[in-house]
């Protein structure tokens, strides 16, 4: 079969493999190909529905979700596109004090914001891994952390939401009903149907996007160890070192929250024009090489807990936390200042590889605090009633960011129409909602009861967040939908509860079903999907 295949291709295949970001999602011998035009992408597509195979760009892989393939699946039907190798040109257009950056999707977000930087352009809320393809940070709704600061605006081109709320139009590759062939298809902010397609998980392929970008900015990145948590989570009214504290003052502030530990890692950017004479200053990513280099100690560690020692959890989560409170005086990294892009990023492929699962809660800015409060009290109760018994699901870190809403006006567009899909898109029954809470828990993968701990904890959140007081999303890319068997395995939670949350209370026409039906339009055969978003969006091929 592989020889007739390579003989029909239009272009030339190789074999590869495929593993995502935690390892727990592999593939082998997958037919691929590396086009170098949107002719050739489009010769590939066509001959893909025509000898009925699946398509899948690929990037880094970098993801956790199975957006792309199913784990341990026959991918005989699967071909991989590989964008990175030739789709990935970018152009800059300065417009007054921001400007616009059109890229095909396959350029990598470290690549891209250093072509911005020189441009005096440049994000200041962006994921934290530079080894991350843009159209894979679009399909899944990619983003930092940051609100406006007490008095702060909104600089012209700048967004408070996911990098997708950027965009300003794209091209994709859609079916055309009367031509009977998939071709690229321009779709601008204003065309309802964009809607769709700007945060689409793995429902559709984007060629070429267009991106507004803010004035470049100067931050000051400061990292606090001596913060207890207690203080950090509190409720309001309880310390003066709040979460909301740093929100009200610098807008940025992420924490990395060690299992086991008091006092978590907290980073907070700051907007610093002018040089402080305190401050470290760095003139390229990556800057916290004790946190990208596993050290043996920790995998020594690692290694015991898989074999039978879980108690020595604890200890793990201390020996991260010293290696972090040790590694910013030995590196003097815990103040630096540099240009967006130098503070912003700093997590590199060596990084521990760590499972994760994520959820977004949309509520308002006020009650920030007390969600973080109750999460907490909540998290550490269930870890107590499992260390009870021996058992230490959590091993990773807790990581907590609050971004603003995917709000359209923030494009300065007449006519924006939101990204349907998105996690922060805004709930049009309570405007007074204002923010996204991410919430991501991470543990090594395969951890003895961590499913049945995510689960429990999925079960809670889903519940408790609710009515009047907030909601609650899935973050597209991380674990969710959790049974005691896998994740991406609760049909309450892909059946009802991820439709519901992108559709009760929305009421501009743009929620879960328009999306679905649009992205159904533009790829009837399902072209663009994996086993897991085929049941996402009840496909019935």
């Amino acid at each position: 079969m592989s020889n007739q295949i390579a003989t029909a291709f239009p272009l030339k295949t190789f074999r590869t493999d495929f593993l995502n970001w935690s390892k727990e999602t592999s593939g082998k011998n997958i037919l691929s190909c590396s086009p170098k035009t949107s002719a050739e992408l489009l010769d590939v597509i066509n001959w893909a529905v025509d000898n009925k195979f699946k398509v899948r760009p690929v990037g880094i892989q970098h993801n956790w979700s199975r957006l792309t393939i199913d784990n341990n699946a026959d991918n005989s039907d699967v071909v991989l596109v590989d964008m990175t190798k030739h789709l990935n040109a970018a152009t800059i257009v300065k417009h007054g004090d921001y400007g616009y950056v059109t890229a095909q999707t396959g350029i990598q977000m470290e690549a891209l914001v250093t072509l911005l930087e020189k441009k005096k352009l440049g994000f200041y809320s962006m994921p934290a891994p530079g080894d991350l393809t843009l159209g894979g940070v679009l399909a899944i709704g990619g983003h930092g952390t940051g609100i406006a600061s007490v008095n702060e605006e909104r600089p012209a081109g700048g967004s408070w939401g996911t990098v997708s709320n950027n965009i300003v139009e794209l091209k994709a590759i859609v079916w055309d009903d009367k031509l009977k062939q998939y071709v690229l298809k321009t779709f601008e902010r204003t065309n309802p149907e964009i809607s769709a397609f700007m945060v689409h998980v793995g429902r559709a392929f984007i060629y070429e996007v267009k991106l507004q970008v803010p004035r470049n900015k100067r931050l000051r990145c400061q990292s606090f160890v001596n913060v207890p948590a207690v203080e950090l989570f509190g409720q309001e009214g309880e310390g003066i070192r709040t979460y909301t504290s740093y929100l009200d003052k610098c807008g940025r502030a992420e924490i990395i929250w060690f299992p086991f530990t008091t006092t978590p890692w907290l980073k907070i950017w700051t907007e610093s024009p002018a040089y402080n004479r305190i401050s470290k200053p760095v003139h390229s990513p990556f800057n916290y090489p004790f946190s990208d280099n596993i050290p043996v100690q920790v995998s020594d560690l690692v290694r015991k807990i898989h074999n039978g020692f879980p108690e020595l959890t604890p200890s793990l989560g201390n020996l991260m936390f010293n290696l972090v409170n040790i590694g910013l005086g030995a590196t003097i990294s815990s103040d630096l200042w540099g240009w967006s892009k130098d503070v912003l990023m700093y997590i590199k492929p060596d990084t521990l590889r760590v499972t994760a699962n994520g959820y977004v809660i949309i509520t308002r800015r006020e009650n920030i605090q007390k969600i973080l409060s109750e999460f907490k009290a909540k998290y550490e109760s269930m870890v107590d009633i499992y260390k009870k018994s021996n058992a230490y699901p959590m091993n990773g870190p807790i990581e907590i960011r609050v971004t603003g809403l995917d709000n359209p006006a923030d494009t300065d567009i007449a006519g924006a129409v939101p990204p349907a899909l998105s996690a922060a898109r805004p709930v049009d029954a309570h405007p007074e909602w204002d923010v996204a809470i991410w919430l991501d828990n991470l543990t090594m993968p395969g951890t003895p009861d961590s499913l049945k701990f995510f689960r429990e904890l999925e079960e809670w959140v889903f519940n408790h967040y609710s009515g009047d007081y907030a909601t609650v999303r899935v973050e597209w890319s991380k674990g969710w939908g959790y049974s005691e068997k896998d994740a991406w395995d609760n049909e309450t939670v892909i059946d009802t509860l991820i439709p519901d949350s992108l559709t009760q209370g929305i009421t501009d026409g743009y929620d879960w079903r328009f999306a679905k039906a649009t992205l159904d339009k533009y790829d009837p055969h399902y072209l663009y999907s994996s086993p897991l978003t085929m049941r996402l969006f009840k496909a019935t091929l």
